[in-house]
């Protein structure tokens, strides 16, 4: 794996709690669901980190099974996703998730195979912005690995470090997710950031990327406009 700063150690290690964690714990739930179990509100309770309430993995098993995953990733879903450093030359984690009738029920982490030509060579595809070419490259990857050949890859995401690093600052300042109404003023400047520094990309493109990049422009203007109101924000208690 690619050496990381130690900013970038630190982002990671909050992404995996922020990210990582509460999805993990949502593909468990909607694996159950997939396999017929019968699951009670509590035992399909998942903690979503930035809201103060679980969220019931029954209803999002649902939604994703009743087009909400088609309407958002289109047909296959089935997804790699690398994360990069901050300079975008090397991937230091990926995961392969498998999405069966609408519901993600496998998710494979890579980040024990990396540091060999498959990555390497993705990268620099990815560094060179030929997100096209490394679709090809991983879906072929992916189909010489005897535990993940069963997959078919229908979508490359590529996420920038700094992604989480912007979602990091903004529950940062806003006092832990404490300040409810500063911290949605603050992710609304986070996904801005995001989008206008190119920090997630998708191949091939999906609705989820044109809805964020189609809001882009009113979240600048949100931006802009909130400053004042972040001040006052940030001096209240909630």
């Amino acid at each position: 794996m690619a050496k990381l700063t130690g900013e970038e150690k630190e982002i990671m290690a909050w992404g995996s709690k922020a990210f990582k964690e509460p999805w993990l714990n949502m593909c468990a739930v909607f694996r159950r669901l997939h396999l017929g179990e019968k699951l009670s509100r509590e035992q399909a309770g998942v903690d979503p980190f930035f809201l103060p309430v679980k969220v019931d993995g029954r209803l999002a098993y649902r939604l994703l099974k009743s087009g909400g995953k088609k309407a958002i990733l289109g047909d296959n879903g089935s997804m790699l996703t690398v994360i990069t450093n901050t300079r975008g030359n090397r991937i230091i984690w990926a995961s392969l998730e498998l999405e069966e009738d609408g519901a993600y029920t496998e998710f494979h982490e890579l980040s024990d195979r990396l540091g060999s030509a498959w990555d390497a060579k993705g990268a620099e595809l990815i560094f060179d912005d030929l997100l096209a070419d490394a679709f090809e490259h991983f879906r072929d990857w992916v189909k010489t690995q005897d535990d993940l050949q069963h997959v078919d890859l229908g979508i490359l995401k590529v996420a920038n470090v700094q992604f989480f690093g912007a979602f990091k600052k903004a529950w940062e300042e806003s006092d832990e997710g404490r300040k409810v109404l500063l911290m949605t003023m603050k992710l609304s400047d986070a996904i801005g950031e995001i989008l206008e520094e190119g920090w997630i990309r998708f191949h091939p493109e999906v609705n989820l990327k044109k809805l964020l990049d189609f809001t882009a422009p009113v979240l600048n203007v949100i931006s802009t406009a909130g400053a004042p109101v972040q001040k006052v924000l940030e001096k209240l208690p909630f």
